[in-house]
């Protein structure tokens, strides 16, 4: 558990700038799966008290990127594939429920924008890398238009457990059936169709 930078406590809260900082270094391998985090370990790094530590260490908890038992360890969690699965179908649901929303909301500069990443997913096809990637920059950007609530925070926590369990799952259909859905999901979008567009985006998660 090295090469952590200090945190710049002027910029976010501190126990929010220390789940960013964990919840990154999950994501990019930085800490493997059953490594084991010390709360003082890390606070002395990042120079922060343990207090934002530990809330952030909980709140990595309840999306289940670590597992913690009292007075004995926190420890990064493995993807099983049982995880995978249950993040797939949550993902096709999320996602479905934010395009459903947004193919009659967004405005013409959204859906512009909107188009021009769902064109990127295609253009990705066959490089698994990038269209992960591709695949997590128009899901983002689609939630990114949707009105606020009180529950973004749990969303946006929910994101990044999404990101971790899928990081490295690339597409579940064919390339062909894919291309085939995001040109549908493409004219959906541009008639304001919400029903097509959330079947597709299912579609694209094998729902």
């Amino acid at each position: 558990m090295d090469g952590f930078a200090p945190i710049d406590s002027g910029k976010r809260l501190l126990a929010d700038a220390v789940f960013q900082h964990l919840s990154r270094a999950i994501i990019e391998g930085q800490l493997d799966p059953g490594e084991r985090i010390r709360d003082a370990e890390l606070a002395e790094q990042l120079q922060v008290s343990r207090m934002p530590v530990r809330e952030a260490l909980q709140r990595l908890e309840r999306i289940g990127l670590v597992e913690m038992m009292p007075s004995r360890y926190t420890r990064v969690t493995e993807v099983t594939d049982e995880v995978v699965r249950h993040s797939l179908a949550y993902a096709a649901y999320k996602l479905g429920n934010d395009i459903h929303i947004a193919a009659t909301r967004l405005k013409d500069d959204e859906r512009t924008r909107a188009l021009q990443l769902l064109d990127a997913m295609a253009d990705a096809l066959g490089d698994t890398e990038t269209s992960i990637a591709a695949r997590i920059a128009f899901s983002r950007y689609i939630a990114s238009t949707l009105p606020q609530s009180v529950y973004s925070q749990h969303l946006d926590d929910l994101d990044v457990a999404l990101e971790r369990n899928l990081n490295h799952i690339g597409p579940v259909l064919p390339d062909d059936e894919l291309r085939e859905n995001y040109a549908a999901l493409r004219e959906a979008l541009v008639a304001r169709d919400p029903n097509t567009a959330e079947r597709l985006v299912r579609a694209q998660f094998g729902r």
